[in-house]
């Protein structure tokens, strides 16, 4: 029986019934289209498996991937390949100083890749990562830029680690992402990448200022597929797509009904006997109440507002110094955010980095 997971957007679900275990999926973008939302949703799409999610980044420094993920994650479950800051940063020593910090530089799960004039030490680490966790732990991998890889090491090297690993990480029955920017590449390159891959989906931006999400390549999926393109827009830090999805059953049929992933975890959490219990809500009104804006008490409590944002949709909960800091600020207990109801939690557990990762 095959083995989906949810790539975290139920409407793109709905289409190609989640990832396969072993698929490597391409996105060919176009600026504006919000591609990394898509690979947030990817990242932080709940599983009941033990994982872990590697964090590859070409194109943005260390900092910016910290505070944007931190609030989802134990630190033992997100790792982060910096190939940022002596690539494409150029050892300035602004992006360096992320690792003054002896709790940084001492944390196994940041990696910081120091040689990145060759691909050679890259790829080791890279191999190591891939031997460390292929037998207990399910793994997924963002790439965040094969432009970026190619930016750096030229087309050969970057088509000759795509084509290495793509099919390694498909034999370890790993999930990966591999963004590229849609018209930085040789018709020769996009060619292999085409045809090594399982799944290639294409982001583009219409003159109607709508965005359109299509399949060119889904391996294993009726070719039916790959005829329709799918009009999204990106509301309240949200991927919203505005037409209904069809899903691909089982038996390889397409049905125009509800998806729901067997054994996928409900983000909501519940007061015994009183029904769904939404923490984020009672965040929101709380701030509301001041008449704040989310960027301004994102800068208070010195994250991001995306991250604000998730908390307050209930996509995640905050930490418990986080959280501490939040009933602080309002002046309020946090008795008073619980409102005194019993809660079981029906996800993951409290997402907390910890010191070595997160200081607030």
């Amino acid at each position: 029986m095959k083995k989906y997971i949810s790539c975290g957007i139920p409407y793109l679900d709905k289409i190609m019934g989640g990832i396969l275990l072993g698929d490597n999926v391409v996105w060919i973008v176009e600026p504006g289209t919000y591609s990394d939302y898509f690979l947030e949703k990817f990242l932080t799409a709940q599983d009941h498996r033990s994982l872990k999610n590697i964090y590859v980044s070409f194109d943005f420094p260390p900092q910016k991937i910290r505070d944007r993920y931190e609030c989802f994650f134990d630190q033992n479950d997100f790792i982060l390949v910096d190939a940022f800051t002596f690539g494409k940063g150029k050892d300035d020593k602004y992006f360096k100083s992320f690792y003054d910090r002896e709790s940084i530089r001492s944390n196994p799960n940041i990696i910081c890749i120091k040689d990145m004039t060759e691909p050679e030490e890259f790829i080791n680490t890279m191999s190591e990562l891939q031997g460390k966790f292929k037998d207990d732990f399910l793994c997924k991998y963002v790439f965040d830029s094969l432009t970026g890889m190619q930016e750096l090491w030229g087309e050969r090297n970057a088509l000759h680690f795509f084509t290495y690993t793509c099919p390694k990480l498909f034999e370890l029955k790993a999930l990966a992402y591999w963004p590229i920017v849609k018209g930085a590449h040789s018709e020769s390159f996009l060619a292999h990448v085409m045809h090594i891959t399982q799944l290639v989906i294409h982001l583009s931006f219409e003159q109607d200022k709508t965005c359109v999400a299509g399949f060119l390549k889904m391996d294993g999926r009726p070719s039916n597929l790959l005829c329709d393109n799918h009009s999204y827009l990106f509301e309240s830090n949200n991927i919203k797509f505005t037409g209904p999805a069809e899903i691909l059953t089982e038996k390889g049929s397409i049905e125009n009904k509800i998806f729901q992933q067997p054994g996928t975890p409900k983000r909501a959490l519940y007061a015994k006997n009183k029904g769904p219990f939404q923490l984020g809500d009672r965040i929101r009104d709380a701030r509301l109440k001041k008449h704040m804006a989310q960027i301004e008490m994102a800068r208070i409590l010195k994250i991001t507002p995306s991250a604000l944002s998730q908390i307050e949709n209930n996509q995640c909960l905050p930490s418990l110094q986080l959280f501490i800091e939040i009933a602080r600020y309002f002046e309020e207990s946090l008795d008073s955010f619980l409102a005194g109801t019993t809660i079981i939690s029906k996800t993951s557990k409290t997402k907390k980095w910890g010191d070595k990762f997160s200081e607030h």
